[in-house]
């Protein structure tokens, strides 16, 4: 099992879009050194918390400062976007990064975020102007001529010969006028693309499945994780997709220290206790996202009773290595493995050195000792 990075971010809506642009670096690099895979990168425009609305420019500087990390936008919001320009954006960044990048694509959560773009905030347009803007996307990708009348958008993809300027034929503007290649770095089939799901028997991995994308699960409880695979595997198998376990991410809360009593204060007292306790509680609880979680435990605790140390002891993968390892044992007899445990990260800007000793301990002493246990 590998180690990557889901960057949301969870950050204090105080925090100012600086100390968030350079804390994301820091998380990058330290990834990078630690022997993490992957790290992707949150796309939202209107959520304090989440409180970064273009990926591109973190993975752009993050690219020269690491090694071998790959990245990804997870996701670009396509409902959101003018595809066409999309298309190049995108294709120029996996330029860049020479293989280090993959796509993360979705249809956005929050109604404001439509609003921002003169789209119903009841998302009712989000699923159709995603399937829409992919088309296209995958068209520009190609780089061939063509002409596309849609519902949501148009878009045409000129002839390379052709100039394009007032006034100038091919013949005069030779050289001058050449269409620049922005294909993606992978080619014309486009990146490798990633959805991510969250909801039990969720639609979005029905349609990656169907459609041969990467699938991210969002972990809510055993039973919920079981249903993503689930759900990914029956549509990939009737499209004749391959169902491969190590091309699944599964996202959770992590910290690692030396013993699970000091993980368990330094989490609670900390970024990941912060985050809990301001943000996802109050939104768990309003939508009942802590049942899984609940059924996982087995205590039958009322969800108005759930604190931190509950959410440390059942919900949180923290503790010693032992028991990090242990946690990940156990979701993988109830609901099997998955190729990628990606850390969700929180605002750790103030003490940012025992976020990233979990980062590496989760790394270099964890997921080792699952690896050994999923062959054993």
């Amino acid at each position: 099992m590998k180690a990557g990075v889901f960057h949301v971010p969870y950050m204090k809506p105080e925090r100012s879009s600086r100390a968030t642009f350079e804390y994301s670096i820091q998380c990058a690099i330290e990834a990078d050194q630690a022997g993490f895979v992957d790290f992707m990168v949150g796309e939202h425009a209107t959520q304090a918390w989440e409180s970064i609305p273009n990926p591109e420019v973190v993975i752009g500087a993050a690219a020269l400062q690491t090694q071998s990390i790959r990245f990804a936008p997870m996701a670009h919001l396509l409902p959101l976007h003018f595809p066409g320009s999309l298309a190049i954006q995108t294709g120029w960044l996996s330029q860049v990064l020479e293989g280090r990048y993959f796509l993360g694509v979705g249809a956005g959560a929050y109604g404001r975020d439509a609003m921002l773009r003169g789209q119903p905030d009841d998302l009712s347009e989000a699923h159709p102007r995603m399937e829409e803007a992919l088309t296209i996307l995958k068209r520009i990708w190609r780089r061939e001529p063509f002409e596309y009348k849609g519902t949501f958008y148009d878009a045409s993809f000129p002839d390379e010969h052709a100039i394009g300027v007032p006034g100038v034929d091919a013949q005069e503007g030779g050289d001058v006028h050449t269409m620049s290649n922005f294909m993606p770095w992978d080619g014309p089939d486009g990146p490798e693309i990633a959805v991510t799901g969250l909801s039990l028997n969720s639609g979005s991995l029905r349609w990656a499945g169907a459609n041969g994308f990467q699938p991210i699960s969002f972990f809510g409880g055993s039973a919920l994780l079981k249903s993503h695979w689930d759900t990914y595997a029956s549509a990939a198998e009737a499209a004749g997709h391959p169902t491969d376990r190590s091309r699944f991410r599964v996202c959770r809360d992590v910290f690692v220290a030396d013993t699970d009593e000091e993980a368990r204060r330094r989490a609670i007292d900390g970024a990941l206790g912060e985050t809990w306790r301001r943000y996802l509680v109050p939104i768990y609880k309003r939508f009942g996202i802590f049942e899984g979680y609940v059924a996982d435990s087995g205590t039958g605790v009322d969800a108005s009773e759930i604190d931190m140390e509950w959410l440390a002891e059942h919900v949180w993968l923290c503790g010693s290595p032992e028991t990090v390892a242990r946690k990940i044992d156990e979701t993988i007899d109830k609901a099997g493995p998955w190729g990628t445990l990606c850390m969700n990260t929180h605002d750790a800007v103030d003490d940012p050195a025992p976020w990233f000793e979990s980062m590496h301990r989760l790394a270099k002493e964890v997921l080792p000792n699952v690896e050994a246990s999923i062959a054993a």
